[in-house]
């Protein structure tokens, strides 16, 4: 092993320090491109989403407590749909965290899920909500119906 070091190091002992901190530098890049390249093929190869999205653009009712528990409702623009949560079109923010009760009338859907998302876009809000677990197979049937 020690003359695998020595026929690396006699080389680069040849060299002025200036070249040998620019060969330093070329190897880290090589290091870094190759960890680079193996986290994008390991991003790339896993499934971007765990549950099939359904395209809805529909009128959804909403229903939930504000933070002093008074109950509140509106109604906003169901985007889409899938089997572990729905986004939302909304004109107003809704904190993360918060439970809503809501109903499609036009999929005839109603259950229950938490925010977990809500991103200001334009003058509208991006609400990510997340179903409770045992309406998940409810909204599976109504999606794989329709």
């Amino acid at each position: 092993m020690d003359s695998f070091w020595e026929v690396l190091y006699r080389p680069l002992a040849q060299l002025r320090w200036e070249q040998q901190l620019v060969v330093a530098l070329v190897v880290l890049c090589c290091i870094a491109l190759v960890a680079w390249s193996v986290a994008f093929a390991v991003r790339s190869t896993r499934p971007r989403r765990l549950h099939e999205r359904r395209l809805i653009g529909r009128p959804v009712m909403l229903y939930w407590r504000d933070s002093v528990g008074l109950k509140q409702s509106d109604d906003g623009l169901c985007q889409d749909l899938s089997t572990g949560g729905m986004a939302l079109k909304l004109p107003f923010p809704l904190k993360m965290g918060t439970r809503l009760n809501f109903r499609l009338s036009e999929a005839n859907l109603s259950g229950s899920g938490v925010v977990y998302r809500c991103t200001r876009i334009a003058s509208r809000y991006a609400v990510g909500v997340k179903f409770d677990p045992l309406m998940r197979p409810i909204v599976s049937l109504q999606l794989h119906k329709a």
